[in-house]
């Protein structure tokens, strides 16, 4: 695994963190950016248009018109699964992190998740049997094919990405990228 740290230390702090569906990207982005003060920005907001009957998947377009003006910024976590239209974010992210978990792994946390939706909030809209199984499809289009083109598109990116495996992996990479963050943040701030 490549050290976190290194993340433009005094500079900028650009992360993209990416894996299928349940891995824990959400996660770990939103513990990185609230512990190194970042903006967290989620691709599937970008990805679905949110209404009350439905979500629309916008047009690739709109989709890089709403991109666009966050990868300009000097500090950011993007994250998501649609790796495939955030071409401007992979370039400009300083580190490209891949949660490339085991798939009976991944399993077993969409199951997880899916098991606390409906004890928790049953009027969440994932938290029915038809989402369960949208989850687990898109999980089985990731290791089946989608893995192959994420890694064969960050090829050119080699020298940026992170590939975390496991648990331990995982947090020790929290720690090391808050930390690259936090040193960032102190060496952009006024005196």
């Amino acid at each position: 695994m490549r050290p976190m740290s290194g993340c433009r230390e005094g500079k900028t702090v650009r992360l993209f963190v990416t894996g299928p569906t349940g891995s824990g990207k959400t996660t770990f982005a939103a513990r990185v950016a609230e512990g190194a003060a970042l903006p967290l920005y989620t691709l599937d907001d970008l990805h679905w248009a949110r209404h009350p009957g439905g979500d629309r998947r916008r047009a690739p377009d709109e989709r890089l018109t709403l991109l666009m003006p966050l990868v300009q910024q000097s500090r950011w976590v993007i994250e998501g699964v649609q790796f495939k239209w955030a071409d401007p974010a992979l370039a400009s992210a300083d580190k490209i992190v891949v949660l490339n978990i085991p798939r009976w792994r991944n399993t077993l946390r969409i199951l997880r998740r899916f098991a606390g939706r409906r004890r928790f909030s049953k009027h969440n809209p994932r938290a029915t049997w038809g989402a369960l199984r949208e989850e687990l499809r898109w999980s089985g289009d990731y290791y089946g094919h989608e893995r192959t083109l994420l890694f064969e598109k960050l090829a050119r990116y080699r020298e940026k990405v992170v590939e975390i495996r496991n648990e331990r992996t995982l947090r020790r990479a929290l720690a090391d990228t808050v930390s690259a963050a936090a040193i960032g943040q102190h060496a952009n701030s006024p005196e």
